[in-house]
């Protein structure tokens, strides 16, 4: 698990850059059949999302895959916790 900030998203090409609270950027690349939770505005409980309902901003933990050779990791899971 890797807990941080995303600070770029780029919905495109389905990456981001995370941040954690101590200044660690990582790269993230989601994949096709990532899972994403979302936090339901009226009971503040988690919800199925999509890869677009996340935003810049959102503290997010993640389950992260393997370890690309560009440094980057695949993602399967991304839950909003902001």
């Amino acid at each position: 698990m890797f807990e941080g900030t995303i600070q770029k998203l780029d919905l495109d090409n389905r990456q981001a850059v995370v941040e954690d609270q101590e200044g660690r950027e990582i790269v993230v690349r989601f994949t096709e059949r990532a899972n994403v939770e979302v936090v339901e505005p009226e009971t503040v409980g988690l919800m199925g999302g999509e890869l677009e309902d996340l935003q810049e901003g959102y503290q997010v933990e993640l389950e992260l895959n393997a370890k690309n050779e560009d440094g980057s990791y695949f993602c399967d899971s991304v839950t909003c916790i902001s």
